[in-house]
């Protein structure tokens, strides 16, 4: 499921990877300065905290299209619509069990599935992500960088459960907005770009993001998002069967 969700999915949005770090009580001080920055260009606090749902919609390719809901304070669904490719995942309530549709059966996650779903999640909703879980040696870069465009701070770090995934994330100095986000895999290096950042219910998230693999490069638009709309509990049950190519 790994290289799954990475392909089709959102191998797509590291939104935001610097939210809730500094609650966590996971980095240095100027580390934690950095993304504490970072969050505050993404969402305030009171803004973060209001949000109950919400829903995000991203075109890719020729005619994809991936929906994220998320329902406090654990329930999130990504529907990948991609012809043959199409798929969805889903976690349920504190994130500890899940299931997925995918080559026309639905089943439930793994544990390994379950934490690279939490992965998916530091990459696309901005305050939902439980860092401490994910995130382990996180140090800030003593030279800055250029990426897409924008002077960074880098911060370095691994991911506390697979210690041999690098992650690097680049940071504007002057926007303090995220630019670029890289994972390095035995396969290969991972790496998003972010660009055309926009405000959507006083949310500021990346509206243009490019994405480069070893299997090839994407590009993910943002259509929409929205916070606090009304979403039915049904989407996050597990249900007997399941057609996402015909959108049920």
């Amino acid at each position: 499921m790994k290289h799954r969700i990475s392909r089709i999915v959102l191998a797509a949005a590291a939104v935001t990877a610097g939210v809730f770090l500094s609650a966590c009580g996971l980095f240095r001080d100027t580390t934690d300065s950095v993304f504490n920055d970072a969050e505050d260009a993404i969402a305030s606090d009171r803004v973060a905290s209001n949000i109950k749902t919400a829903q995000f919609e991203y075109e890719f390719g020729e005619e994809g299209t991936a929906t994220i809901r998320f329902q406090a304070p654990g329930n999130v669904r990504i529907d990948v619509l991609d012809g043959p490719d199409s798929a969805v995942f889903c976690l349920n309530g504190n994130g500890t069990s899940g299931w997925m549709y995918m080559a026309g059966e639905v089943i439930d996650m793994t544990a390994d599935d379950i934490m690279e779903m939490h992965g998916v999640l530091l990459q696309t909703i901005p305050f939902k992500a439980d860092f401490q879980e994910i995130f382990t040696d996180a140090e800030l870069q003593d030279e800055p960088e250029d990426a897409c465009g924008e002077e960074c701070d880098v911060i370095e770090a691994v991911f506390r459960r697979e210690p041999d995934i690098k992650a690097k994330l680049w940071i504007g100095k002057k926007s303090d907005q995220l630019r670029q986000f890289e994972v390095t895999r035995e396969d290969g290096v991972y790496t998003m770009q972010y660009f055309d950042y926009r405000t959507f219910d006083d949310v500021t998230l990346p509206s243009d993001m490019f994405r480069f693999a070893p299997d090839g490069a994407m590009k993910l638009s943002l259509v929409s998002f929205e916070t606090n709309i009304d979403i039915p509990e049904y989407v996050f049950q597990k249900p007997e069967k399941l057609s996402a190519i015909e959108g049920d």
